[in-house]
């Protein structure tokens, strides 16, 4: 079958599911956070079922596929269903929080093991008495109460006794949502941002918080096991993928020893810093974990301060916003008319635009390097707004790859029901719908 007469069946196969319901793709009242999916609460999730009845539909149309891409993995939505579909996988992010979260959910999957360390390190953290706090950094005592200083420093101090690597890497993600559960930061906003007196004064305990945590991510790895067993994608205690997790710039030069058949992602929809501040979120769980237990980080600067992360992250920096844009003027036409309407408002705002695009140019060109000939994209992107005008992202997505050659298949828009990100950042409140891009290569 050519490759045209393929993206037509893709295109009908995908349009059908909205035949009999106009808001299919919007999965109002049928997502369901459950087995890997639920072991942290990252900003800006992409739905599990989604993107699992989106692969399902390209391996319909290609059974050749066997290896999945996703340069912005994030806690690994992605990679949870390549999983649970036996595929390999590549995925790629900048933050070494994210890059935790994928490796336990990559397993191995020792279940039994992962209950009796759990009980020793509980029994561990209840004999522990002592109130010497066991991490230092700046600005400790602003995010952090004494009681719950000493508390982190307790758990911290029995998963360092945890002599397996695997094990420490579950105990360290539950120790992030903990973390986050504690801290002075309110959890309204993904930013730091110090809470009220009355709300401090109401901080539960981190013992019993991450007890609780431990237990219930015990319980999703359990069911990850069971719902690959029953695919007939687990080999012992491990799935069948071959996972690899790069902790690196998506925007950099990445090698790999093979052709991807299949990119399924979500990019970030702005830099960091004025939409989804990924970094910030992390910046205090990371503080309490040990870094050393995360394979292949790339940096030692990730902390140097709370913003580190969304500086090195697309857009991070716009250092040469004239120069890159005289590179993006020719690959995007919608690229310029927004900027040519945002100038009339906040020239400024340009700036971060222009550098965000260039960046995310950069990042494409280098996952079509990473693809096979043919191979489909699967883009699931938002608009959000500059200056109150709104910045086409799925037509600028869609000119940027075309310039390199590729080859528009179908987009659809979906509402958002539940705007988790959008009401968490005010940037993006008027965020009510994605676009599905589809593209091959």
């Amino acid at each position: 079958m050519n490759a045209h007469k393929k993206d037509l069946d893709l295109q009908s196969r995908i349009s059908a599911y909205t035949l009999e319901d106009e808001e299919y793709w919007s999965f109002r009242g049928r997502s369901v956070r459950h087995h890997c999916h639920d072991l942290i609460q990252y900003p800006a999730m992409m739905i599990p079922e989604m993107q699992g009845e989106l692969i399902d539909a390209v391996l319909e149309e290609d059974q050749s596929i066997r290896r999945v891409l996703d340069p912005f993995v994030g806690s690994g939505t992605t990679l949870g269903e390549a999983m649970c579909r036996g595929l390999d996988f590549l995925g790629i992010d900048i933050n070494p929080l994210a890059v935790l979260a994928c490796e336990v959910k990559s397993g191995p999957l020792y279940i039994e093991k992962l209950k009796d360390k759990s009980e020793k390190i509980l029994d561990t953290i209840k004999n522990d008495l002592s109130d010497e706090v066991s991490v230092e950094f700046s600005g400790i005592d602003k995010w952090f109460t004494f009681t719950a200083k000493v508390e982190l420093s307790v758990i911290h101090r029995a998963i360092k006794k945890e002599p397996s690597k695997w094990a420490r890497k579950v105990f360290w993600l539950s120790m992030s949502s903990t973390v986050r559960a504690v801290c002075n930061s309110r959890s309204s906003t993904y930013k730091l941002h110090i809470k009220s007196d009355d709300q401090i004064e109401t901080i539960p305990s981190a013992i019993e918080v991450f007890e609780k945590r431990l237990r219930k991510n015990i319980e999703r790895i359990e069911a990850q096991k069971k719902i690959l067993k029953e695919r007939n994608v687990l080999k012992m205690a491990s799935s069948i993928s071959n996972i690899v997790i790069k902790n690196t710039d998506a925007s950099g030069k990445i090698r790999t020893p093979y052709k991807y058949d299949l990119l399924v992602s979500s990019p970030p929809y702005g830099d960091n810093q004025t939409t989804v501040t990924y970094g910030q979120f992390s910046y205090l769980p990371l503080m309490w974990i040990d870094l050393n237990d995360i394979d292949n980080l790339r940096k030692n600067d990730f902390l140097a301060h709370q913003n580190a992360i969304d500086s090195m992250s697309l857009g991070g920096s716009i250092k040469d916003a004239k120069e890159k844009y005289s590179e993006l003027r020719y690959k995007s036409e919608s690229l310029c008319s927004c900027i040519s309407e945002i100038e009339e408002v906040n020239p400024h705002n340009i700036k971060k635009l222009t550098s965000f695009v260039y960046d995310l140019d950069k990042a494409l060109v280098n996952s079509l390097s990473m693809l096979r000939d043919d191979a489909y994209m699967i883009w699931t992107l938002g608009n959000r707004r500059v200056s109150n005008i709104e910045v086409p992202l799925d037509r600028i997505m869609r000119e940027l790859l075309e310039f390199e050659g590729c080859h528009f298949v179908h987009k659809v828009e979906r509402k958002i029901p539940t705007k988790r990100m959008a009401v968490r950042n005010k940037i993006a409140s008027t965020m009510g719908k994605e676009s599905i891009l589809i593209m091959r290569k």
